[in-house]
């Protein structure tokens, strides 16, 4: 801009330059049409004519170098003028395309980040799964080593009892425990040869307890080999996962820092902003505080959004958060990706939390799902997952982690793991010729195309007829031509006793 401001002023100034220049040329074409001088009156009529034709000559060869003169001065400068203004327009074309292109820069480069930002969350989520099973498994081997430790003890001790050998107890010296697999592989060795010379000769006699023991040392000794080839296998699996997150963490502040650097602002989602505070924060359901009417004011971050959730503290222990309830037909559910995505409903009666609040409270912790049904003689059932995550719009909100099934409803759910969530105006089902959310008229995480959908029509009468797959139906418990009377979607944070905490 400041490029084109000042091409504007030069032309300015040049256009007036040229303009003094041609008011001088036209000041000194009229100087020699002046007037003749008057004639005095002593002068007859025969002495003007001369003087007048002299006069007129005299004009014309005066005349005639300074218009041409005058012309090609006036040419010249109009040259220039069209010069100026051709090079004015191509530098304003020259920085209209720049500005395209810096525009086509900034979209990509927060397209990025956004991508990358999807990534990381992901990344959170696996880890913190990862965790999780790390501590398992540690807590197992923890247990195995105290169970060989005990039964090496009551071995030895029973051995010593016997004057066959002497055992050293595991718990006295660490040493201990190869002395002893090497004395039991000994032992079972031996037996096994022992047997083998008195195959031909018919025994009835009954195992003895020390070749129950010898065998169950043997199992517990290999059982302990394949537990610490695991524990290093997820030692390494979890050092490169941290490689793997650092690097993209230092991806983003390098790419953030540019941004910043550039003047670039990025409007994000704000539910799920990431910041340090010292002020606590009322961020699930689970953590005990007291609601007013079922319903809780929740916020993730201090910079993120506050948003009011309903809770459900009679069900499985409690400290459940509402995601989807139904149960009369107040509300439509077959309804577009913006409503989807912001939610709708009444957090008093039927409504829908929304895709975006949804994502943000699975990303800031594991969660389990709890789903409750009910037909209309007031049977009920359930199901539950230890495991819930979905993830963000770009993701087309993928049911991205559903852990193991328990309940009495029979699981389908598990048909969609994986799958993208779809409505009537964006399909993103596995079906390849046809759009199960405009078909079976819901919205769900369809994969081609359903075996459950708790938000598709709801029928108040001919329940049972329904025409198939066009109601709020659960395949495993009453098939596809039952539409159910009421459905719940609850989830809670699986690290419970913290979040109470």
């Amino acid at each position: 801009m400041e490029l084109i401001t000042k091409c504007r002023h030069l032309c300015q100034v040049i256009f007036i330059i040229s303009m003094i220049s041609l008011s001088n040329g036209h000041t000194e074409e009229a100087k020699p049409t002046s007037a003749p001088l008057p004639l005095q009156h002593n002068q007859t009529s025969w002495q003007q004519r001369p003087v007048m034709r002299n006069s007129v000559q005299r004009w014309k060869v005066n005349q005639t170098p300074g218009g041409a003169t005058s012309s090609s001065v006036h040419c010249d400068y109009k040259e220039l003028l069209t010069n100026l203004h051709d090079r004015v327009s191509l530098m304003v074309t020259v920085d209209e395309d720049l500005r395209q292109r810096l525009d086509t820069i900034e979209k990509k480069i927060v397209q990025f980040e956004e991508s990358n930002l999807a990534r990381m969350d992901s990344l959170a989520v696996a880890q913190m799964d990862f965790d999780k099973h790390l501590d398992i498994m540690e807590h197992i081997q923890r247990l195995t080593r105290r169970g060989v430790d005990e039964l090496l003890g009551e071995f030895g001790a029973y051995m010593r009892t016997l004057n066959l050998s002497h055992i050293p107890d595991n718990r006295i010296h660490s040493s201990g425990i190869a002395n002893v697999e090497l004395n039991v592989l000994r032992k079972t060795k031996r037996q096994a040869i022992h047997s083998s010379q008195q195959q031909q000769q018919p025994s009835s006699m009954p195992i003895s307890d020390s070749q129950k023991l010898d065998a169950l040392a043997t199992l517990l000794t290999s059982t302990r080999g394949a537990i610490n080839v695991l524990h290093s296998q997820l030692q390494a699996n979890v050092t490169k996962l941290m490689q793997q997150t650092g690097n993209l963490q230092r991806r983003v502040s390098n790419l953030v820092r540019r941004q910043h650097n550039q003047g670039a602002i990025v409007s994000v989602p704000n539910f799920y902003a990431t910041a340090n505070t010292q002020q606590q924060l009322t961020t699930s359901c689970a953590q005990g505080v007291s609601t007013i009417n079922g319903i809780l004011k929740l916020q993730l971050t201090p910079t993120s959004d506050p948003f009011y959730v309903t809770c459900e503290d009679q069900l499985a222990g409690g400290g459940w958060t509402v995601i989807l309830n139904r149960f009369n037909g107040d509300i439509n559910f077959q309804r577009g990706w913006m409503e989807y995505k912001h939610g709708f409903g009444n957090l008093a009666g039927e409504f829908f939390i929304g895709m975006d609040k949804l994502y943000a409270l699975t990303a800031s912790a594991v969660h389990e799902l709890l789903i409750t049904l009910e037909d209309f003689q007031k049977h009920r059932r359930y199901a539950r997952y230890n495991l819930f995550a979905i993830g963000n719009e770009m993701e087309s909100y993928e049911l991205k982690l559903l852990g193991k099934f328990e309940g009495d409803a029979g699981d389908s759910l598990t048909y969609h793991a994986g799958s993208k969530f779809s409505t009537f105006d964006n399909d993103n089902d596995g079906c390849v010729d046809c759009n199960c959310a405009q078909s079976h008229k819901g919205a769900w995480w369809y994969n081609w195309c359903d075996q459950s959908n708790l938000m598709g029509p709801y029928h108040e009468t001919d329940y049972d007829k329904i025409e198939q797959y066009r109601g709020i139906y659960w395949h495993d418990w009453l098939g596809g031509n039952y539409s159910l009377k009421a459905v719940k979607m609850m989830i809670r944070p699986v690290n419970i006793d913290s979040e109470r905490r």
